[in-house]
């Protein structure tokens, strides 16, 4: 039980580490690394909600979601306050000036925060 709960709660996060890791790296193919980025997040969010567990619509752990979405939305803003001018060098990892990946993570942020939602209304 413990397992899968936790499961919830950490894949949505390697997943995100694991784009945002890719994503820049197939900059470099031209207008096919516009595709390949495209492919990546939608086959990501796909598996987002199989890979972590949560697939019915009254799925009691589906609700765990909140756990990632708080930590993205946290890193977010993080890169906003780094983007201003406000920075603390223990979280100097997650400053990050690429649109991209701000892109991708808000794009987790925002699947999460709906699949989150399905779930407690169910």
């Amino acid at each position: 039980m413990f397992l899968r709960k936790f499961t919830v709660m950490i894949l949505p996060l390697v997943m995100l580490a694991a784009l945002c890791i890719l994503i820049p790296a197939i900059s470099a193919f031209g207008f096919f690394s516009f595709v390949l980025k495209g492919l990546c997040l939608g086959v990501a969010l796909a598996l987002l909600l199989p890979l972590s567990g949560a697939t019915r619509q009254r799925e009691p752990f589906g609700v765990l979601l909140w756990v990632p979405l708080l930590v993205m939305i946290l890193v977010v803003v993080y890169q906003y306050m780094a983007l201003s001018g406000i920075t603390l060098p223990v979280l100097a990892l997650f400053a990050t000036e690429d649109s991209q990946v701000v892109l991708i993570e808000s794009a987790f942020i925002g699947f999460m925060a709906a699949t989150c939602l399905r779930c407690i209304g169910a």
